[in-house]
């Protein structure tokens, strides 16, 4: 059977992943991943049947990955490499775990006698030290914004709901005004998971204020909390483009200062201040853990957001005063 093509079984694969209903970004990522490891059977091992795939042949891949900048200019399914610059080992690992479903797929649906990927092992990962940001790296950020006007109140407002919530970037983005609700709001996850998140009371009054006060849509139809500067959703894209503006702005230098580092400080903070890892993954939305895998079945996240104002960053935050508005910038 050929590997790829119209009627190829990478096609029937992802037939199969939109029947499992896997979201588009995945489905595109799985579908690029899978037909750059098409590329590399061909071109390294003359190999375009799945019969004719061994282990030894996607080892060779592997390693060519990781020693090659031959095919780092193209369409990176997760991590688009600089020029002249390799893949990162964090992106062909999570290429590895991609083949390694695919061929674990192709083996349990009978068109192959032997998975070749069982034996195949992903890089390995060095293990990092998360960067977090400081009560005091938070606070300067939240300072640097301007009160008085709509675009710095509504950074103001993301600044605090990404401290206080750790929500993953397209969560934020995908936040709508109906979402909200008082001392929490309800967002939808990777799995398409429909999940409930603490706010700290006064997180939930910058919320209300920017919605009732700063919020300007471009038409009564705009459903997004979070708008650009004429009105219209702000998407992912805006909200790394104004943690970027702020980092600037902070003069933090060469500190790496992303949206996913609220998610990385809100986790970190929550678990300094005594908060209990059960609730700490159900608030993030993670679906697995090892240790307490057995408990998650009883535990909604509705029961995980109960103790969150005390694990809250926020306690450590001085808000504005009354009347009172931070410089402009």
């Amino acid at each position: 059977m050929k590997f790829d093509g119209e009627n190829g079984v990478i096609a029937h694969y992802i037939l199969d992943c939109q029947a499992r209903n896997r979201s588009v970004r995945t489905i595109e990522a799985y579908s690029n991943v899978l037909r750059l490891l098409s590329g590399l059977l061909k071109d390294l091992c003359f190999v375009d049947e799945i019969e004719g795939v061994t282990v030894l042949c996607l080892r060779q891949c592997v390693q060519h990955l990781l020693t090659s900048e031959a095919y780092s200019h193209g369409a990176s399914p997760f991590r688009r490499p600089k020029k002249d610059k390799m893949l990162s080992v964090r992106s062909v690992h999570d290429y590895v775990l991609v083949w390694k479903a695919f061929f674990n797929w192709c083996y349990q649906e009978e068109l192959i006698e032997k998975n070749p990927a069982d034996r195949l092992k992903a890089p390995r990962l060095e293990k990092k030290v998360k960067e977090t940001l400081s009560s005091e790296e938070l606070q300067k950020m939240l300072d640097s914004c301007d009160l008085s006007t709509d675009v710095g109140f509504r950074d103001y407002t993301i600044l605090s709901v990404m401290a206080d919530t750790g929500l993953r970037l397209s969560e934020l983005a995908g936040l709508r005004v109906a979402d909200v609700h008082s001392g929490y709001i309800k967002v939808f996850g990777k799995g398409r998971k429909e999940r409930e998140i603490g706010v700290h009371p006064e997180v939930s009054k910058i919320i209300w204020k920017y919605i009732h006060k700063y919020r300007q849509p471009a038409t009564d139809g705009e459903t997004s909390l979070f708008l650009g500067r004429w009105g219209e959703s702000l998407g992912s894209s805006g909200v790394s483009q104004v943690v970027g503006r702020i980092k600037d702005r902070c003069g933090f230098g060469e500190k790496q200062v992303t949206p996913h580092i609220f998610r990385h400080t809100f986790s970190k903070q929550y678990m300094k201040r005594g908060g209990d890892l059960l609730n700490l993954s159900r608030e993030l939305g993670h679906s697995d853990i090892q240790v307490t895998r057995l408990y998650l079945q009883d535990f909604g996240s509705e029961d995980a957001r109960v103790d969150h104002n005390q694990r809250s960053v926020f306690n450590d935050i001085k808000l504005p005063k009354r009347g009172k508005s931070r410089d402009k910038q």
